[in-house]
């Protein structure tokens, strides 16, 4: 009876509490938390601007990259990105937020959420995960994946790009 109980609590707490209103669950800020978050945000920026030897520095070429959306997951290799951020003449722009950094040894997980823009003008949204690595006592990204949302399921707290 008791389980039964115990049961009936937890899948009542697990329903009923709302996950938008919860903090952050991260590591405090120390230099490894800190050099993590910085390989993320350079990739970003790597992708933004279109910067192949960026990306190259801070992507290990034998990962993958994962689309999660809503008509299924594709993937494809680092090498692919890496030809496409070297290739593209579309003006790509990435922000993240409240990201959730966690590691041990030489192993990290970095979680955010983001917007991306094509040409100017705001594309999607959703949640990213990069796995990492240390090299060389450097943090690189192996593999990372990301959800993309429809625009109108949105809600990008950085706003509008200020150019």
């Amino acid at each position: 009876m008791k389980k039964i109980i115990l049961s009936c609590f937890l899948f009542y707490a697990c329903g009923t509490v709302d996950r938008s209103t919860m903090n952050s669950v991260r590591l405090k800020s120390d230099a490894t938390t800190d050099s993590i978050e910085h390989v993320v945000k350079e990739m970003l920026i790597a992708i933004s601007t279109n910067d192949l030897e960026k990306a190259k520095y801070h992507v290990l070429e034998e990962g993958r990259v994962f689309r999660v959306r809503n008509d299924g997951m594709s993937f494809r290799s680092n090498s692919e990105f890496f030809k496409q951020t070297g290739d593209q003449t579309t003006d790509y722009f990435e922000r993240m937020w409240d990201p959730i950094i966690m590691y041990r040894g030489d192993l990290a997980v970095a979680w955010t959420t983001y917007d991306f823009h094509l040409n100017g003008k705001f594309s999607h949204c959703g949640a990213e995960s990069f796995t990492l690595t240390r090299v060389d006592n450097r943090w690189m990204v192996m593999d990372w994946a990301y959800t993309a949302n429809e625009p109108e399921n949105c809600n990008s707290p950085l706003g509008p790009i200020v150019n």
